[in-house]
């Protein structure tokens, strides 16, 4: 879906799901920032789509502009995940292989909210309490979409019956047009909206939460809480003969972007075959180098972007990682699903020193997130998609298709592809060593071939979605949300 208006006094937000939008837009039309309408619509996503994201995981935030000034500061606000301080001790003697995701003992220490707290200080507008206006209207009772039906599914079919009883007061995955609630999570999100960040961290949630933790096998304690402090940094800045681009900082992954780009030949189409027998073999070595310095676990992730009408935009990645539900471990009565991450962390592989236990250590990631500038100052464009380790790939199709001119529709919904170990469509660390594949939608020139750049191909009708966008040049703006994920994009007059 694409919105589009004219740029001056415009504005927008384009989400992965219809309410997180129009939360976006009501923090817009409050008077709110793009940042203010980013994390409303992350909020509300922390709860329509509770499966991929939530207050138990990750969270980064890019912001930049806004326009009629330099655009050559792009801020990056992370609130990144940490091992538990006590995972030293809980390390298996006798496990080789990297992680069994679905137990309370691989929970992580989660950052999310402190990081949406420093973005949200430093270019908020409106109060707190108010960015979670939709999400508790969204727990108190909201219908599953045909997408969210579909995530549901396999969260149930991995075995996650007890999280979603203790989420939804039901065992079995809900359906498509059937109205959910959340009244665990709902008094959560108004504890933090009343309370702010430091109820999770500091006061009567940090407690509810190490309770559940001590009682049910997590490592998460007190002194881990107290630690967690987000991160405030530049974007990393890559410089191309026709564009600039700023990527997330380590521990994003993002970085791997800017070298898929430089491999690509220049303009060359992205769904063609001379662009991904150039880009498929560094990709397969620029995840595996990153991979093995730390557990960058592929991410069950929500994106959210927006602009508001001095032109400042931002973009929101935040994820539970792995499969849906993360550890499938939900915190007592508090509707708080954990970050899966923490199994990484607990390998003796030799071959993958980072994934050693490190007390505290802030775990590599896949969320990312770019803006581009064309050097001309014509038009640039802000976006993050989901999708673990294929995001860095997805990034870098969309990012090419910008440079070739595309409309913002086509760089939300073009046809993509990805190359992954055989083990798992979504992650590197556990496929190390094994066999890649190319996975390709149809519209890829080679989707009917039977082999790329050395890799077999595997077709799809679809490889994952959930790509959000907004692009601008001095005549108008468009926001776009990826069709594949069922999301929105939606724009009003500032």
């Amino acid at each position: 879906m694409t919105s589009q208006g004219s740029s001056t006094g415009f504005a927008g937000v384009a989400s992965g799901h219809p309410l997180a939008t129009e939360a976006g837009i009501e923090a817009l039309q409050c008077g709110g920032s793009a940042v203010d309408a980013a994390l409303a619509a992350a909020f509300t996503q922390w709860v329509v789509n509770a499966p991929q994201c939530g207050p138990g995981g990750e969270l980064v935030a890019l912001v930049a502009g806004p326009s009629g000034t330099s655009r050559t500061d792009v801020f990056v606000y992370g609130g990144w995940s940490r091992t538990p301080l006590a995972v030293a001790a809980k390390r298996d003697a006798a496990r080789d292989d990297l992680h069994e995701a679905c137990r309370p003992l691989n929970a992580v220490v989660p950052g999310s909210l402190r990081g949406a707290e420093a973005v949200w200080r430093a270019h908020g507008r409106l109060d707190w309490a108010s960015l979670f206006s939709g999400a508790l209207a969204a727990a108190a009772g909201h219908t599953v979409t045909s997408h969210m039906a579909e995530v549901y599914a396999v969260a149930a079919s991995k075995g996650h019956r007890e999280a979603l009883q203790r989420i939804l007061g039901q065992q079995n995955a809900p359906k498509q047009g059937d109205t959910i609630h959340m009244p665990n999570l709902s008094r959560t999100l108004e504890l933090v909206a009343t309370q702010g960040a430091d109820t999770f961290y500091l006061g009567e949630l940090a407690s509810q939460l190490v309770a559940a933790a001590t009682a049910e096998g997590a490592l998460l304690s007190h002194s881990d809480l107290e630690a967690v402090q987000p991160s405030v940094e530049t974007a990393q800045r890559f410089e191309f003969d026709d564009i600039v681009l700023w990527l997330t900082p380590a521990p994003s992954q993002a970085s791997i972007t800017a070298a898929l780009l430089a491999a690509a030949p220049y303009d060359a189409d992205p769904a063609r075959r001379d662009f991904a027998e150039a880009v498929a073999p560094v990709t397969e070595e620029q995840l595996s180098e990153f991979c093995r310095r730390g557990p960058a676990l592929p991410s069950g992730t929500a994106v959210s972007t927006a602009l508001d009408s001095s032109g400042l935009s931002a973009t929101v990645v935040h994820s539970l990682a792995s499969v849906p539900l993360g550890t499938g471990w939900v915190a007592g009565d508090t509707g708080v699903v954990f970050s899966d991450r923490v199994g990484t962390a607990l390998s003796q592989r030799v071959d993958l020193p980072g994934c050693n236990p490190i007390p505290g250590a802030v775990l590599p990631h896949t969320l990312s997130a770019a803006h581009v500038q064309r050097r001309d100052a014509a038009r640039w464009m802000t976006v993050a998609t989901p999708g673990g380790d294929r995001q860095v790939q997805w990034l870098a199709q969309a990012i090419q298709r910008f440079r070739r001119g595309a409309e913002a529709a086509e760089i939300a919904g073009g046809p993509r592809w990805f190359v992954c170990p055989t083990r798992s469509r979504f992650g590197v660390p556990v496929g190390i060593g094994e066999p890649w594949y190319a996975f390709a939608e149809p519209g890829i020139e080679w989707h009917e071939d039977t082999e790329i750049a050395g890799y077999e191909v595997r077709r799809s009708a679809n490889v994952g979605g959930g790509l959000q966008l907004v692009i601008a040049n001095s005549q108008d703006v468009k926001l776009a949300s990826d069709p594949r994920s069922g999301g929105t994009a939606s724009t009003i007059q500032g």
